[in-house]
C-alpha cells in the first residue's frame, strides 16, 4: 500500500543515516513480514540479529515466518535456540508446540516434545487461555479426547469469544459423539466469523 510504500521510504533514509540502530531495520523487517514479502523480511531480520544478537523478538517471528515458508529445518533450528536461550519463555515454548501440533506430518515422538513444551508453558502462565488451548490441541492430535476437552473448556472459560479456541473444541466434540454440543459450539463461531466455510461444512457434515 502507499502509506506501507512511504514507511519503508522513510525507514531506509533513517538507516542509512543511524546505520547501529536497532529499530529501523526491525520495522522494515515486520512490514515485509506482514505484506508477505519474506525474502526482504529476512534480509532485515538478519541485519536487526547482527546488531543485536540476543533479540529474542526477532528470532520469534523469524522462525515464525520460516514455518509460514515451509522451512521447517530453519523453523526447527530457530526455535530450540530461542527456547536454550531463554528457559523462561513461556510464548516461545507455546508457539512452538503449537506449531509442531499443526504439522501435517509429525510423528508420536514430536507430538510428545511439543506435549512437553506447553506443559512449560503452563507452569510459567497457569491461566494464559492460548497455552491452554495448545495443550488442549496437543492431546485431540494424540487422541486423547477427555484431556483435550478439559483444557478446551479451560481456556475458553478464559477466554470465550476466540473462533480458533471455540472450533477446537468444536472438534474434539465430535471425536466424544457430542453432536449437539459441536453444533452449538459451531454457531459460535459463525456469530463471530460469518462466512466461514469451513465451519458451515463442519457442521453440515453432522447433519449428514
Amino acid at each position: 500500500s502507499g502509506s506501507n510504500k512511504k514507511a519503508v521510504k522513510i525507514l531506509l533514509e533513517a538507516l542509512l543515516k543511524f546505520p547501529d540502530e536497532v529499530t529501523f531495520p526491525y520495522s522494515l523487517a515486520t512490514i515485509f513480514y506482514d505484506s508477505g514479502d519474506f525474502l526482504k523480511a529476512e534480509i532485515y531480520f538478519h541485519n536487526v540479529l547482527s546488531k543485536q544478537p540476543d533479540m529474542i523478538s526477532a528470532k520469534h517471528v523469524l522462525a515464525m515466518m520460516y514455518e509460514e515458508m515451509n522451512d521447517t529445518n530453519r523453523s526447527d533450528s530457530l526455535f530450540l535456540h530461542i527456547i536454550e536461550q531463554d528457559k523462561n519463555d513461556a510464548v516461545s515454548r507455546n508457539d512452538y508446540a503449537y506449531i509442531l501440533s499443526e504439522r501435517d506430518k509429525i510423528s508420536p515422538e514430536e507430538l510428545s516434545f511439543a506435549l512437553e513444551l506447553a506443559t512449560n508453558a503452563i507452569a510459567i502462565e497457569p491461566d494464559n487461555a492460548a497455552f491452554l488451548d495448545t495443550m488442549g490441541w496437543i492431546y485431540y492430535k494424540l487422541g486423547t479426547y477427555q484431556k483435550a476437552e478439559e483444557y478446551l473448556e479451560k481456556s475458553l472459560s478464559i477466554n470465550d469469544n476466540n473462533p480458533v479456541i471455540l472450533e477446537h473444541l468444536g472438534d474434539i466434540y465430535v471425536k466424544l459423539n457430542k453432536s449437539s454440543e459441536a453444533v452449538n459450539i459451531y454457531e459460535k463461531v459463525l456469530s463471530i466469523e460469518s462466512d466461514n466455510q469451513l465451519i458451515k461444512d463442519k457442521i453440515n457434515k453432522i447433519y449428514e
